[in-house]
Protein backbone atom coordinates (compact mmCIF):
# COMPACT_ATOMS: atom_id res chain seq x y z
CA UNK A 1 0.00 0.00 0.00
CA UNK A 2 1.46 3.32 -1.05
CA UNK A 3 0.97 6.39 1.11
CA UNK A 4 0.39 9.60 -0.75
CA UNK A 5 1.51 12.65 1.14
CA UNK A 6 -0.65 14.95 -0.94
CA UNK A 7 -3.85 13.31 0.28
CA UNK A 8 -6.09 15.26 2.60
CA UNK A 9 -5.86 12.69 5.40
CA UNK A 10 -2.11 13.06 5.75
CA UNK A 11 -2.12 16.84 5.39
CA UNK A 12 -4.93 17.20 7.95
CA UNK A 13 -2.96 15.05 10.39
CA UNK A 14 0.21 17.11 9.86
CA UNK A 15 -1.69 20.37 10.29
CA UNK A 16 -3.10 19.15 13.61
CA UNK A 17 0.38 18.23 14.83
CA UNK A 18 1.77 21.62 13.84
CA UNK A 19 -1.11 23.45 15.53
CA UNK A 20 -0.55 21.58 18.78
CA UNK A 21 3.22 22.10 18.88
CA UNK A 22 3.35 25.59 17.38
CA UNK A 23 2.13 27.26 20.56
CA UNK A 24 3.68 24.85 23.02
CA UNK A 25 6.17 26.42 25.41
CA UNK A 26 9.36 24.42 25.08
CA UNK A 27 11.69 25.79 27.76
CA UNK A 28 11.14 28.02 30.75
CA UNK A 29 13.35 31.03 31.52
CA UNK A 30 15.41 29.12 34.08
CA UNK A 31 16.28 26.43 31.55
CA UNK A 32 17.27 29.03 28.94
CA UNK A 33 19.46 30.82 31.48
CA UNK A 34 21.05 27.53 32.51
CA UNK A 35 21.85 26.76 28.87
CA UNK A 36 23.44 30.16 28.33
CA UNK A 37 25.50 29.91 31.52
CA UNK A 38 26.70 26.39 30.67
CA UNK A 39 27.61 27.50 27.13
CA UNK A 40 29.59 30.48 28.43
CA UNK A 41 31.47 28.32 30.93
CA UNK A 42 32.20 25.80 28.17
CA UNK A 43 33.34 28.63 25.90
CA UNK A 44 35.81 29.81 28.53
CA UNK A 45 37.04 26.27 29.04
CA UNK A 46 37.57 25.80 25.29
CA UNK A 47 39.37 29.15 25.00
CA UNK A 48 41.96 27.88 27.45
CA UNK A 49 42.19 24.38 26.02
CA UNK A 50 42.64 25.41 22.38
CA UNK A 51 45.66 27.71 22.90
CA UNK A 52 48.28 24.95 22.30
CA UNK A 53 46.66 24.12 18.94
CA UNK A 54 47.04 27.58 17.39
CA UNK A 55 49.66 28.60 14.83
CA UNK A 56 50.95 31.73 16.52
CA UNK A 57 54.00 32.08 18.75
CA UNK A 58 52.72 35.31 20.29
CA UNK A 59 50.62 34.42 23.39
CA UNK A 60 48.05 37.19 22.83
CA UNK A 61 47.45 36.24 19.21
CA UNK A 62 47.32 32.56 20.14
CA UNK A 63 44.68 33.32 22.79
CA UNK A 64 42.68 35.36 20.28
CA UNK A 65 42.81 32.53 17.75
CA UNK A 66 41.74 30.04 20.42
CA UNK A 67 38.80 32.25 21.39
CA UNK A 68 37.68 32.52 17.78
CA UNK A 69 38.01 28.75 17.35
CA UNK A 70 35.95 28.17 20.51
CA UNK A 71 32.92 30.06 19.16
CA UNK A 72 31.50 27.30 16.88
CA UNK A 73 32.37 24.62 19.44
CA UNK A 74 30.52 26.47 22.22
CA UNK A 75 27.59 27.19 19.89
CA UNK A 76 27.29 23.49 19.07
CA UNK A 77 27.42 22.74 22.79
CA UNK A 78 24.66 25.31 23.40
CA UNK A 79 22.44 23.65 20.76
CA UNK A 80 23.12 20.22 22.28
CA UNK A 81 22.25 21.41 25.80
CA UNK A 82 19.03 23.01 24.58
CA UNK A 83 17.99 19.93 22.64
CA UNK A 84 18.71 17.77 25.68
CA UNK A 85 16.60 20.01 27.92
CA UNK A 86 13.75 20.04 25.40
CA UNK A 87 13.70 16.25 25.15
CA UNK A 88 13.98 15.86 28.92
CA UNK A 89 11.15 18.30 29.63
CA UNK A 90 8.97 16.64 26.99
CA UNK A 91 9.60 13.21 28.51
CA UNK A 92 8.76 14.52 31.98
CA UNK A 93 5.58 16.14 30.65
CA UNK A 94 4.51 12.92 28.94
CA UNK A 95 5.26 10.93 32.08
CA UNK A 96 3.07 13.28 34.15
CA UNK A 97 0.23 12.96 31.62
CA UNK A 98 0.26 9.16 31.75
CA UNK A 99 0.08 9.03 35.57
Amino acid sequence: MKIRFDSSVVTDFLVKIVRVTAYQKLLCKKQIALGVILALVFYGFMCVQLVPYTFSVDPKVAQLQACFAAIPIATTFWFAVNMFMIVLSDQRRQKKETK
